[in-house]
C-alpha cells in the first residue's frame, strides 16, 4: 500500500497526544504544547489507511527545524521515518533542515547521517534527563 503525507490539524490532537505517549514515554509534549504548536507551526502524518509516522516542524523563510519525528512503535524499523523525512525534504526543497537527537539514540543518528544530515555541535546536559543533544543540519542542495 502507498503511503502519503498530510498536514495535521487540531482534529488530530487526541491521536497526536496518544502517539506522543507511545513514542516519547516520559518526555511527551503536553496538550497545551501540542495545541500551541499546531496553531503556529505545521505538523505532518505519514499514513495509508492508518498513521505510521508523524513529525512536528517549525518553518521559517530559510529553514525547517524538526521538533518531533517518530514512527509509531509497531511500524519502527520499516523505513517510515526515512520516508517521512524524504517527503518533508520534497515539500520544502529549498530549505535547510535542522534537528536535535539524543546522543544515545544511535538508530536515529544513523538514519539522519544516511539522509545527509551533518553534525554541527553537541549540547551537554541538554535534555531533562541530563543527556547530550547532537545538533544536525541538512543543507539545501540545488
Amino acid at each position: 500500500m502507498s503511503h502519503g503525507i498530510r498536514n495535521l490539524n487540531e482534529s488530530d490532537l487526541a491521536n497526536l497526544l496518544s502517539w506522543e505517549s507511545l513514542c516519547f514515554p516520559g518526555e511527551e509534549w503536553t496538550e497545551k504544547m501540542m495545541r500551541t504548536h499546531l496553531e503556529f507551526h505545521p505538523g505532518f502524518v505519514l499514513e495509508d489507511a492508518n498513521p505510521v509516522a508523524y513529525s512536528l516542524v517549525c518553518e521559517t523563510p530559510w529553514e525547517i527545524e524538526i521538533f518531533r519525528i517518530a514512527s509509531l512503535p509497531q511500524f519502527r524499523n520499516l523505513g517510515f521515518a526515512s520516508t517521512l523525512i524524504r517527503e518533508l525534504i520534497s515539500k520544502f526543497p529549498t530549505k535547510d533542515f535542522f534537528l536535535e537527537v539524543k546522543e544515545s539514540n544511535s538508530i536515529a543518528y544513523k538514519l539522519y547521517r544516511k539522509l545527509n544530515f551533518e553534525e554541527l555541535e553537541r549540547r551537554k546536559n541538554y535534555y531533562p534527563d541530563g543527556s547530550t543533544a547532537i545538533l544536525m543540519k541538512r543543507k539545501f542542495t540545488e
